[in-house]
């Protein structure tokens, strides 16, 4: 496959931007920013879990993004599945089935918490996912890892050392999912960087996100690493993640309420 067709496939692995569906029940239609797109959720009716006070469930698909599947991906068995909050302290786990099917509950002892979520299995890069905080609805989600070349790419492109954190992030729009272009993220630490329209590579020379709303921050500290979003000068959302060194592959989605309000965060 040439390059061009291989680095077309970041623009469809945009951090977290369409990981997070919210519906009003697991049984409900999906919901996806593209219409052509059908997913298959799996249907979950009168389901229970043995969990003492508030809590939310997270049901879905684990998937693989490749070159031949490059945007719902192929299905993906046997992932382990962990939650984690900000002090990484674990708070559940599970897999998926051999057909990829996940579901599980987050207790919410103390309400809504920030935290992330672990995608981990032999021979894959791990990927820790953060996005809308863990609250009080039902949600329909998609869990997808990269193969080794798609999460490869881009950081040889960047030149990320493999001692370094890694992010691949991506500002959406929090209703529709669609991405938002023409923002500006600031980090605390590492290099940004953009992808880019026409030959969709990652670029340090841009200011702003493009078309795809996707962007990178590569050789941070590991460690929390600060991100703010911005457009026109007025701040967006300011979101804290955490990177890791070695291959792991930091996933951020930032949700934003209506671009022309006030900051999402």
């Amino acid at each position: 496959m040439k390059l061009r067709a291989v680095l077309a496939l970041l623009c469809l692995v945009p951090g977290c931007a369409e990981n997070s569906l919210p519906s009003e029940d697991l049984a409900a239609p999906p919901r996806d920013a593209r219409p052509e797109i059908q997913l298959d959720y799996p249907s979950v009716e009168g389901l229970a879990f043995d969990v003492a006070g508030p809590y939310v469930v997270y049901a879905g698909l684990t998937r693989l993004i490749t070159p031949a599947s490059p945007d719902l991906g192929e299905m993906l068995p046997r992932v382990h599945i962990t939650v984690f909050d900000m002090a990484q302290a674990k708070v559940v786990e599970t897999e998926s089935s051999d057909e990829g099917v996940f579901a599980f509950a987050v207790p919410l002892p103390n309400g809504p918490f920030d935290g992330y979520i672990e995608l981990a299995k032999e021979g894959y890069p791990t990927v820790r996912q953060f996005d809308r905080p863990f609250s009080d609805h039902w949600t329909n989600m998609r869990l997808r890892m990269l193969d080794q070349n798609l999460f490869s790419l881009p950081r040889n492109i960047l030149g990320q050392a493999p001692d370094r954190g890694y992010i691949q992030g991506s500002v959406y729009d929090r209703d529709t999912e669609a991405p938002i272009r023409d923002v500006t993220v600031e980090a605390s630490a590492g290099e940004v960087a953009y992808l880019q329209d026409g030959i969709p590579v990652p670029s340090k020379d841009l200011k702003a996100t493009k078309s795809l709303g996707v962007f990178f921050v590569a050789n941070c500290p590991p460690g929390p690493v600060t991100i703010r979003a911005t457009r026109d000068g007025r701040l967006l959302a300011e979101r804290t993640v955490l990177t890791w060194a070695s291959e792991v592959l930091t996933q951020l989605g930032i949700p934003i309420a209506v671009v022309d309000q006030a900051p999402a965060f």
